[in-house]
């Protein structure tokens, strides 16, 4: 895919700390084609030290916004002029918009998921019973979004569980919506507080890096045969597409969801939030995973 550049291209990117990884570029620039807009968007390598001198730039070059990826989601924050609630519950920023000016900050991660949740899934959290496995970002993101979505109760389960508790606290807190918070101890005993919330669980997430090339043949982070049939079971890791949890949930029979589209969604929120236009979300998920294709192709 080529990119045409002109005097008038407005430019968008993402910074981070690597950054030469990011999948973003190619997805964001095919959606900018579609779309039939002079947009560009561009890697920016930016060290910690930097971070406030390059978003102070911002307004001074032009740029519309840019999204931003670790070590930075909480770093720019301070930074910035305005910073929307569901960003501020999560404490982290992955979308900046720039408005006349103003450096307005959005966190669209958990929005990504529950958007890849309802278009590749078919499902939403309204009501649900959903169990979280993880309490970092990626976890904070998508137990935020799920409580404003209205999702009925929350269970973290992580292996330091002062630091699930502090998560459920709060988004109960914040929220009003029930939430607990269990050890993720592996062994799911008969029982267990864990077993218990997986035998309860309408929707399962697993938010962790367990399972993540190059550490992906490893068993699953928890034994799905405590888990309803009905039970829908995603993995937000998309390298590999398919994990081994994943694949047990399918031997269960239960139906699954892979990484890929959170990623590609939480971009397309993004686009939106930049263009004010409908983002072309099909296309940069299908851009999304040739690209992926690819990758496994070369290992």
């Amino acid at each position: 895919m080529s990119v045409s550049i002109s005097g008038k291209t407005t430019v968008v990117g993402v910074i981070g700390d690597p950054v030469s990884h990011t999948l973003s570029p190619p997805m964001h620039n095919a959606a900018f084609s579609q779309l039939g807009i002079d947009w560009v968007y561009v890697p920016f390598h930016v060290r910690p030290e930097f971070v406030g001198a390059a978003v102070r730039s911002i307004p001074a070059l032009g740029l519309k916004g840019f999204n931003v990826t670790v070590p930075h989601k909480v770093a720019v924050m301070e930074h910035l002029d305005e910073i929307d609630r569901e960003a501020q519950l999560i404490g982290a920023v992955n979308t900046v918009v720039h408005e006349r000016g103003r450096l307005i900050g959005y966190n669209t991660d958990g929005r990504g998921f529950l958007r890849s949740l309802q278009r590749q899934g078919g499902r939403t959290v309204a009501g649900a019973n959903v169990l979280i496995l993880g309490a970092g970002g990626a976890a904070k993101a998508i137990a935020c979004s799920a409580a404003l979505a209205g999702a009925g109760r929350l269970v973290i389960a992580n292996r330091t569980f002062d630091k699930a508790n502090d998560l459920a606290h709060m988004v109960n807190e914040q929220t009003g919506v029930p939430a607990d918070a269990v050890e993720l101890d592996g062994s799911c005993r008969v029982g267990s507080r864990l077993a218990e919330a997986l035998g309860e669980a309408d929707i399962v997430v697993q938010t962790t890096s367990v399972g993540m090339y190059p550490r992906h043949d490893v068993p699953p982070i928890v034994d799905v045969t405590r888990l309803k049939r009905e039970a829908f079971v995603c993995d937000i890791v998309y390298r590999p597409r398919e994990t081994s949890l994943i694949r047990a949930a399918k031997t269960h029979g239960c139906d699954v969801l892979t990484g890929e589209g959170m990623l590609a969604y939480q971009g397309a929120i993004a686009l939106e939030l930049w263009t004010g236009l409908d983002a072309p979300d099909e296309l940069m998920l299908q851009t999304l995973i040739n690209l992926l294709a690819a990758e496994a192709a070369a290992v």
